[in-house]
């Protein structure tokens, strides 16, 4: 019987007639597709991140990012905010953007650009890569070719925020080229120089951590089935594991003394997140089986695949077959690396390829931030479309040459193999479109799957967006309108979802509803009580202030009467109440330095002290008031809420005395409610909440918010 190490040898690598453009031509295609992306704006995670992210602003801020989390920035992300976030280290691509800023500032253009060359380098690698592994230049062109045009990639070039997937897979593509040397086996240098691609891959994102395995399986595939002794592959495999000694104390440190979350993943973005092993196992296959039909039918593409696009409590979903099937193909695969032919051990690398790279977001054994999302398939697609191309190859040369069974139909074949690249091509083109701005991205994707609530509260935040910059007051109305028709939408699929009942109250506000604005603002913080702006809004509307007090005739008032502390106080109290905290602040500041006694100026300067981020000055503010009135239920309220971040004792002392002085107030209750969670009773945190779900009448907006704290905190979370 012969031994694996007699098989024939990988098909010829020299390079035929035109070979050298076949890079160019794939790069073109690349660039020709995802160029419709380059007039756009920021768009979803790109303001956030990018917009709004002041340590992009300088160069010299490079320790801020380095040495923090992804979101460390925004309101409520610290490592204690919300322990059951992704926790997200991705410092280089940060780096990039900040190198954009120092270029070209917030201009889109220059951003999207960079994407678009990203992509194409991500392509010529792919040709490269496939050129080595199979040594067959037509398979690596017509792989090259799908992983260019292919539609699923549309958002990882489209969004800015993409860049991550493309800088990682351009940096595995790049290691794994260097572990393939065109003669003989990868050396120490080639090692250890991979090992440097591979941290810089994970530096850009942690999907980038397959490297090892993707590594070893790549110098299997150069060692043509000679065997070797366990000790070789060992040392091969320690130096491709040195990066994470490295790459782990550094996000230790970045993401404040965690390395994942704590707990569960949120079940609106990642639907699978709740549920025992069984409902996991069928999640999984599920997950599998969008992601199977998104590479093989990318017709229908979303920005977000969470609640209810994919739902377990809807019952038996379709995907789960197709995922099924999907995985016995993989198994099938894997099976082929104990074939003796080369190409049978190609197939089976591919698909080792594969498992790998998806592993960590098939949602198996690892539970990430969402169920879905078609950038993370950027570089699990590139073992799967070579695989494809080594098919269609395959297929070609035994039916369609001279003289086989298909040779009449060749010329046909051929224009229909064209004709499917170009609709790809132009699929990609139009959904690189779509991410032009928020509105025309989630106006499109909740068209396409008008159940995803996030997609609809998306959808509703951009036109309160669009609204407030309307000078129209017809069109403006029309906006608010449409809008809180998709927040309802979002909380018919998601009754407990704290995001849209905040931007509902929101929407409340300015259509004048204050009674209704006030019930589910204070629902929202409920379920979130880290919502900054349902907070600032709720303080604001909550202000006891004269309807007829007008900014300009108090300032005229003060003109003549400088020292009158009453119309300066209403002054202020009317700029909190039309949403300008920072100018109620100064007036404010003017009172308390001649009267700094002044208990209603006291209080009035705490609640705009934490509506404009100063927590330790509300704070203190606060404390000055209840020094004065220590009876005073509102300030106890307060300093529950303000405090709880950083001392959950002195909290629940402050929602005690709240509740003891106001024992009726729904806001006092549900404080008193989430400091008892705060400090591990939650056995009695789940009785007050519930206490308080009784009393409410049905029709209450807090019910489902309620309904959906208590169902929280007995699953084991805060």
């Amino acid at each position: 019987m012969p031994s694996r190490s007699a098989d024939p040898p990988p098909p010829p690598t020299t390079r035929p007639r035109g070979g050298k453009w076949g890079g160019w031509v794939v790069v073109f295609a690349a660039v020709a597709c995802t160029s419709s992306s380059l007039p756009g704006d920021f768009v979803y995670d790109d303001v956030p991140l990018i917009v709004e992210n002041p340590r992009i602003r300088s160069l010299d801020q490079w320790p801020a990012i380095w040495l923090s989390d992804w979101w460390k920035h925004v309101e409520g992300t610290g490592a204690a905010a919300n322990a059951g976030r992704d926790r997200l280290y991705r410092p280089l691509t940060l780096q990039s953007f900040a190198l954009d800023y120092a270029i070209g500032g917030l201009r889109p253009l220059g951003y999207r650009l960079v994407n678009v060359l990203l992509h194409g380098l991500c392509c010529w690698l792919v040709w490269r890569f496939a050129r080595r592994l199979t040594g067959d230049p037509l398979v690596a062109s017509v792989a090259a070719v799908l992983f260019a045009v292919h539609p699923v990639h549309a958002e990882a070039v489209a969004g800015v925020v993409g860049r991550a997937e493309l800088l990682t897979t351009a940096l595995l593509l790049g290691g794994a080229l260097v572990l393939m040397p065109r003669s003989g086996e990868a050396g120490l240098g080639r090692l250890v120089a991979a090992a440097g691609l591979f941290l810089a891959a994970l530096l850009a994102k942690e999907t980038a951590v397959s490297f090892p395995a993707v590594g070893l399986l790549v110098i299997l595939a150069t060692a043509h089935g000679a065997r070797k002794p366990a000790t070789w592959w060992l040392v091969r495999g320690g130096i491709l594991l040195l990066p994470l000694a490295v790459y782990f104390p550094l996000r230790y440190v970045a993401l404040e003394g965690t390395l994942f979350r704590s707990e569960p993943a949120d079940m609106l973005m990642n639907p699978i997140a709740v549920g025992g092993t069984a409902e996991r196992l069928v999640g999984s296959s599920v997950v599998l089986g969008h992601y199977t039909r998104l590479l093989v039918v990318p017709a229908s593409l979303s920005a977000d695949y969470g609640r209810a696009i994919i739902d377990p409590g809807r019952g038996f979903d379709p995907m789960a077959i197709v995922g099924g099937l999907a995985a016995l193909g993989l198994v099938a695969g894997l099976l082929a690396l104990r074939g003796r032919a080369a190409t049978a051990r190609v197939v089976g690398i591919l698909v080792a390829l594969f498992v790998a790279s998806y592993a960590l977001i098939s949602n198996t054994a690892l539970l990430i931030g969402v169920a879905v999302a078609e950038r993370l398939m950027y570089w699990p697609s590139v073992p799967l479309l070579v695989l494809a191309a080594l098919g269609i190859v395959a297929f070609w040369r035994r039916y369609c040459v001279p003289g086989a069974k298909l040779a009449e139909r060749a010329a046909l074949l051929r224009v229909l193999g064209v004709a499917l690249v170009a609709a790809l091509g132009i699929r990609t083109a139009v959904r690189c479109t779509d991410w032009h701005d928020n509105r025309t991205l989630f106006g499109r994707d909740v068209q396409t799957y008008p159940q995803g609530a996030h997609l609809n509260l998306c959808y509703a935040r951009t036109l309160v967006d669009d609204a407030r910059e309307q000078t129209d007051p017809r069109e403006a109305l029309r906006l608010l309108e449409d809008a809180e028709q998709h927040t309802l939408a979002a909380l018919r699929i998601h009754p407990g979802y704290a995001d849209a009942l905040s931007v509902r109250g929101q929407i409340r506000v300015l259509l004048g509803d204050l009674p209704l604005a006030r019930q589910l603002l204070a629902g929202a913080l409920l379920l979130r009580p880290d919502l900054r702006d349902a907070r600032r809004v709720l303080n604001a509307i909550s202000s006891d202030v004269t309807p007829g007090d007008d900014p300009d005739a108090l300032r005229e008032a003060l003109a003549s009467q400088p020292a009158d502390v009453a119309p300066r106080l209403r002054l202020a109290e009317r700029l909190v109440q039309t949403g300008d905290p920072a100018a109620a602040r100064r007036e404010l500041a003017a009172i308390l330095a001649a009267k700094p006694e002044h208990v209603d100026a006291l209080r009035l300067a705490g609640k705009t002290a934490a509506l404009t981020g100063d927590t330790a000055g509300a704070i203190e503010y606060f404390r000055q008031v209840l020094v004065r009135e220590p009876d005073d239920w509102e300030s106890h309220a307060n300093l529950a809420t303000l405090l709880a971040p950083s001392d959950p004792n002195a909290t629940l002392a402050h929602a005690e005395r709240a509740m003891l002085l106001r024992p009726d107030d729904v806001r006092v209750q549900t404080n008193y409610a989430e400091a008892l969670a705060l400090v591990g009773r939650t056995r009695e945190s789940i009785a007050v909440f519930r206490r308080l779900l009784g009393d409410l009448p049905a029709d209450d907006p807090l019910r489902a918010a309620l309904a959906e704290r208590v169902a929280r905190l007995e699953r084991g979370g805060r």
